[in-house]
């Protein structure tokens, strides 16, 4: 009695299930017609800016070289009042000069112990305000901090090269070393009736600039950590945060505004804007 049941079931169960699967597949949609799912986008790692740091170089050795002619303009045109008149004579007069010479370029102490080391502490600020790697980082004790900074003073040194000896340097503006300009004394006077006389050519800014420029620049880092952090956590106020950051980080001031930005602006904590117009 029971197989006779099951028997008479099976077929109609069969039939229920064929035509439910038949039912499913006839409402899927077909294999063809399906969009196939889109792989996430890859993340371009973002590399030097090497435009914009040579752009704000070029600006920077703009304003040197215009005070230069402003405070030398004699020189600048001392031959039948054309500068770089005779250029490449006169630069090989120069680079021969440089080399012969000693430490001391006859600059006042000033200019090369304190305007030098703030030569190189802008032009290593120029250098980190365009390296993505290294721009948000604050003093720390870590691998990617001193690499960031060593990238810096490197980029430093390239730039006090150029000012020394360089095609664009004070050699070929003010024609340091040539027979043009001859030797000094000690007191500014000439000629030279001195032992040691001075060609305004030496090796000493080519060691003051990088090193000097590298200690100015850690001190900065450290003030704006230490300092200024300590005052933007006790107080909401804008004017005494941006005042604090102006006065300890002077130079980063000036190298913002080369990138178009604020003198105060901090990339690792403030919203990115421009100097003129805010986003």
């Amino acid at each position: 009695m029971a197989g006779s049941v099951v028997e008479k079931c099976e077929p109609s169960l069969i039939r229920s299930s064929s035509t439910s699967r038949a039912r499913v597949l006839s409402n899927a949609p077909a294999v063809s017609n399906m969009q196939p799912i889109a792989s996430p986008p890859s993340i371009r790692k973002e590399h030097f800016h090497w435009g914009k740091a040579i752009g704000e170089s070029f600006i920077f050795l703009t304003i040197e070289q215009a005070y230069v002619v402003h405070e030398d303009y004699r020189w600048v045109t001392t031959e039948n009042g054309v500068p770089f008149n005779h250029y490449w004579r006169d630069y090989k007069q120069s680079l021969h000069t440089w080399i012969d010479s000693g430490w001391n370029d006859g600059d006042d102490p000033l200019y090369n112990y304190v305007g030098h080391p703030i030569q190189g502490a802008m032009t290593s600020f120029i250098q980190i305000q365009n390296d993505p790697q290294g721009s948000r980082l604050e003093f720390s004790n870590t691998k990617a901090y001193w690499w960031s900074r060593f990238k810096a003073t490197m980029w430093n040194a390239a730039y006090s090269t150029q000012w020394s000896v360089g095609p664009l340097s004070e050699l070929t503006v003010e024609k340091y070393g040539t027979k043009a300009r001859s030797p000094w004394n000690q007191d500014g006077t000439w000629p030279c009736h001195e032992r040691d006389c001075y060609t305004g050519t030496g090796q000493v800014n080519l060691v003051i600039t990088p090193l000097g420029g590298l200690g100015w620049l850690l001190t900065e880092d450290i003030l704006d950590r230490y300092v200024s952090r300590r005052v933007e956590a006790a107080t909401t106020n804008r004017f005494w945060i941006d005042l604090v950051r102006c006065a300890t980080n002077p130079i980063r001031g000036g190298a913002n505004i080369l990138h178009g930005k604020r003198p105060w602006y901090r990339p690792s904590r403030d919203v990115p804007s421009g100097y003129f117009l805010s986003k």
